[in-house]
């Protein structure tokens, strides 16, 4: 999940959270003020009817004290209105109603007669699902300070139930329409706030894409908490710049250096292998003598031949870091490079090995064309051959191949050596990487014969894979784009390639 999305769900969710808390409140204060508004009201209406009543007893009963039926000398007419009545005995029995409660049930009316009796008022409200319908206000009817029942008054809840769905309504609508709205702004304020980290996460990629640490983030906002991590960030670059080009210099100027006194030390070395070959034919030197020194020349020679080799990879990593090497581009005939390889890894085999040891054969050929430089395209495939030849013990088999596929021409080298183990396959393209250290210096190598196979795979716009398991071999598939015939007639004469 994204820090923008994390944002703006905060920011949402916060006010949702205080909505939905200032609309529970708003709601719960407009219920129980609207309901104590509607009990203040039948308090009111009750208190009306209950006194017009007791006046009605009071004067056609003059003179009549104990009679227990003084409720059947009531004659007045209790009127139709919004809200029913109707008139309850002591003993729970309606004595008589209004006509608008027609044969409509008042259900629990009995319960008021125990707070009756004692003289105090008693409402409770009808309930139909988890809505009030009613409310049966009760209060006790009393003459000349005798206690005849109760009249209870039966108003609707209807008005309050509609007033309060519609602002349930509203309130429900407004936080919907106020979260989406929130969640809009959210968003943009974020977009707007991280713009400056999405430029420097930009810059990054485009940093680990492109090798090019001379680029730099645009500040906008220098007193903000995201400017100083820009400011940063460039500074930083400009450290790293400083200490990649360092480097590279370093690298290059040390590589040049050492070519000269090691050519010297492999001249002075052949000189003495041909001192030693005439001293000993003129038996100055005894037989085990003139051996022993011809194998110490042989083996400087040996060390010596391999030291230059790695001189001349840092040399050519070195200038392709720097961008002073220029590839010749141009139409290959990848079929016709191959064919030259396979013939030179066999007789680079046979050297190596001896007759009939490996088994050096040509896969599938398609004819394809690339543009490219056809030296540097056959240096890499003789990295891979040479690398092949390496790891495959005697008896093994390596298989060249080319095939053609969407457009693409795939170069493959096929063997069935040591193989390499998963865990390292990723690291096999860095420099001075060897998965057995050990083993890769006794057979000579450098651990830099592949990451020139990856550059220059990079510098060709192709990209390179390998699947490989342990004692079962490798194969290393390179992958460039193809050449149409029609385009090989327009391509430029050189590039400049760097790191």
């Amino acid at each position: 999940m994204t820090i923008r999305l994390r944002l703006t769900l905060w920011y949402t969710a916060l006010l949702g959270t205080t909505l939905i808390l200032f609309s529970v409140i708003v709601y719960s204060a407009l219920a129980t003020n609207l309901r104590a508004q509607l009990e203040q009201d039948a308090r009111r209406d009750i208190g009306k009817v209950t006194s017009a009543l007791a006046a009605d007893l009071q004067k056609d009963i003059r003179g009549i004290r104990d009679d227990p039926t003084l409720l059947d000398y009531l004659i007045t007419d209790l009127f139709a209105s919004a809200s029913g009545i109707q008139v309850v005995t002591l003993d729970g029995m309606i004595h008589m109603r209004s006509s608008n409660l027609g044969q409509t049930p008042i259900h629990g009316y009995r319960d008021a007669m125990p707070r009756i009796r004692s003289g105090s008022d008693h409402k409770y409200y009808i309930l139909e699902g988890s809505e009030a319908q009613f409310l049966v206000y009760s209060v006790p009817l009393t003459v000349n300070n005798r206690l005849l029942g109760t009249v209870q008054l039966i108003k609707s809840v209807s008005t309050v139930n509609d007033t309060l769905k519609q602002v349930r309504r509203y309130l429900i609508l407004g936080t919907g329409l106020s979260l989406i709205l929130a969640a809009i702004i959210g968003a943009f304020l974020a977009k707007r706030a991280l713009s400056q980290i999405d430029a420097i996460t930009k810059t990054a990629g485009g940093i680990t894409r492109t090798k090019d640490l001379g680029q730099r983030l645009t500040i906008t906002e220098t007193n903000s908490e995201v400017g100083r991590l820009a400011e940063t960030f460039n500074a930083m670059l400009d450290q790293i710049q400083a200490l990649f080009n360092t480097q590279k210099r370093l690298v290059a100027d040390v590589s040049h250096e050492l070519r000269t006194p090691l050519t010297t030390v492999q001249g002075n070395v052949e000189y003495l292998q041909r001192m030693v070959a005439t001293t000993a034919s003129k038996d100055v030197l005894d037989d085990k003598t003139t051996a022993d020194l011809q194998e110490v020349l042989g083996e400087v020679e040996s060390e010596t031949a391999r030291m230059g080799t790695m001189i001349g990879d840092l040399l050519l990593l070195a200038q392709a870091d720097s961008g002073a090497l220029q590839l010749e581009m141009q139409a290959v005939e990848m079929d016709t490079l191959l064919l030259d390889v396979f013939r030179q890894t066999q007789r680079l085999a046979d050297r190596r090995k001896g007759k009939d040891l490996l088994n050096v054969r040509l896969g599938s050929e398609d004819q394809a064309l690339v543009c490219g430089d056809r030296e540097r395209l056959r240096q890499l495939l003789l990295n891979l051959a040479d690398n092949a030849i390496k790891y495959t013990p005697a008896g093994g088999t390596i298989t060249l191949g080319l095939k053609i596929e969407d457009g693409w021409v795939q170069i493959y080298v096929s063997d069935t050596g040591i193989g390499i183990p998963e865990d390292q396959q990723k690291f096999i393209f860095d420099r001075f990487y060897r998965t057995d250290k050990a083993r890769s210096r006794e057979l000579g190598g450098s651990g830099l014969g592949l990451s020139i196979v990856a550059w220059i795979v990079e510098a060709h716009n192709g990209h390179i894979d390998v699947a490989s398991s342990p004692q079962k071999g490798s194969t290393f598939s390179v992958w460039l784009p193809a050449l149409a015939d029609e385009d090989a007639l327009e391509q430029p004469e050189g590039v400049d390639v760097g790191g």
